[in-house]
């Protein structure tokens, strides 16, 4: 049945896409040589396992040769191969490779997935449950992983780096500003940064803050809440109507064309812009953007920073509630089809609590990881960690909230998909805000119903 089910969600992604054109040591260490008796005599070797992990996060991303050397340093019975989907790094082209690889011969082994892709590949049957390999090591999923991944009663996949969402500040902005680095804020404080940040006109004009064209952009002050902060409640259903997601969309449209302290949203599709072109060429002072931004402040080859970037936590909702941070996991799995399962999930398990931290990029799911250490670590990997207020991150890391995590629902990037369209018309001025809620509330109600008991 899962197979039919793959296949047919394969054949649709297909029909979809064309239509668009227009860890540790206690683990079993799989594959590894016996060592010689005290004579000198040893067991003959064992074939030594080469493992394929499918992902689409690029080398510069990832550092994985850094962390494939230390893994196979301790299991030398087992050799990682990278199998990057996308050389660009694009999650949704890479998922739409990893259906086809699936569906098709092409070997599969570790599979690593984006936040909102887990749960339909879970569903379908692309990965092994772990539940067995997790119950043999002897530990409890709540007891090492700061997320519950468990889908349908099983567990399919290990969280891999914890995503964490701040807003990133233009330290010598603010500073000519006289303007202090956010430590306790609201958004309509954020509003009032925007403002002040704001200086000159025309294709110079600098703006307050840049708010990207993303779906998440349109649930940022969603994102603020403890619980029910995505467009799906955590039972599944639409949270359109949640005030906040009302308040947000005002409050964009605000900052873009009354104060005029954003980018207008029709120049960030007309041109195509790029969140990090904006910020390092200096025509944003303010970006709420996710933590892989914490080692790029160092700057990168092809954007070097010219700046300090300071770190504030996301605002809060009000003067009572906490500053919350969302929290977009990605997931490492074993493919259902791999012919080495033991020896991926010695892989996985390694790689999903100290492993991550090697390459010293992105904050880990791993409740065991240290915080202020990997901070360090990122930091001083960066570019030009002179360029990076390392107090204001610790700051905003240790006083933001984590929010409610659970699994996305299957359809979650088939409802998200369904904002952008209703929420454009809305922030060109084609289309009433009362009428865009509705629309929304009800389109992702259909995405819904239409995939109950599916």
């Amino acid at each position: 049945m899962k197979k039919k089910l793959l296949s047919a969600f394969i054949i649709t992604s297909m029909a979809l896409s064309l239509a668009a054109c227009g860890g540790n040591a206690k683990t079993n260490n799989a594959g590894a040589t016996n060592a010689p008796d005290a004579g000198g005599n040893s067991e003959p070797a064992a074939e030594k396992v080469t493992l394929k992990l499918s992902t689409w996060q690029t080398e510069a991303k990832a550092k994985w040769s850094t962390i494939i050397a230390e893994f196979e340093k301790t299991h030398p019975g087992i050799h990682v191969e990278v199998d990057l989907l996308n050389e660009k790094g694009d999650s949704v082209a890479s998922m739409q490779k990893l259906d086809l690889m699936a569906a098709a011969s092409d070997p599969l082994d570790i599979v690593e997935l984006p936040y909102t892709n887990y749960s339909q590949r879970a569903d379908i049957g692309l990965l092994e449950p772990m539940d067995d390999y997790i119950q043999k090591e002897g530990y409890k999923l709540a007891d090492e992983y700061l997320v519950d991944t468990t889908v349908n009663g099983k567990i399919y996949a290990l969280p891999s780096s914890m995503q964490r969402w701040f807003v990133l500040l233009n330290k010598e902005m603010l500073d000519e500003a006289g303007l202090p680095v956010p430590t306790d804020w609201t958004w309509a404080d954020f509003e009032e940064y925007a403002k002040k940040l704001t200086k000159g006109e025309g294709a110079t004009k600098r703006f307050g803050a840049y708010l990207h064209n993303w779906p998440d952009y349109f649930q940022l002050q969603l994102m603020s809440k403890s619980t029910d902060n995505t467009f799906l409640k955590a039972d599944g259903t639409s949270n359109a109507l949640d005030p906040q997601f009302k308040a947000n969309l005002q409050m964009m449209k605000k900052m873009m064309y009354e104060d005029k302290s954003a980018t207008p949203y029709e120049d960030i599709i007309s041109q195509k812009l790029a969140y990090r072109n904006q910020y390092f060429n200096g025509l944003a002072a303010m970006l709420p953007m996710g933590d892989w931004m914490v080692a790029e402040s160092g700057g990168t080859d092809a954007i070097p920073a010219t700046f300090v970037t300071a770190f504030a936590p996301i605002p809060r909702l009000d003067s009572e509630s906490k500053h919350y941070s969302p929290v977009q996991p990605t997931y490492m799995g074993i493919a259902a089809k791999s012919k080495h399962k033991e020896a991926a999930y010695t892989f996985v398990r390694w790689y999903t609590s100290e492993g991550l931290e090697i390459g010293g990029r992105v904050f880990s799911g791993w409740a065991k990881s240290d915080t202020n250490k990997l901070v360090d670590t990122i930091v001083s990997g960066s570019k030009d960690f002179s360029k990076i207020d390392v107090d204001s991150l610790k700051y905003t890391m240790e006083n933001s909230t984590p929010g409610a995590t659970q699994v996305p629902a299957k359809y979650a990037d088939e409802a998200k998909n369904n904002v952008i369209p209703e929420a454009e018309m809305y922030l060109l001025g084609q289309q009433d805000l009362d009428v865009t809620v509705a629309n929304i509330d009800k389109k992702i109600t259909e995405v819904v119903q239409n995939n109950s008991g599916k």
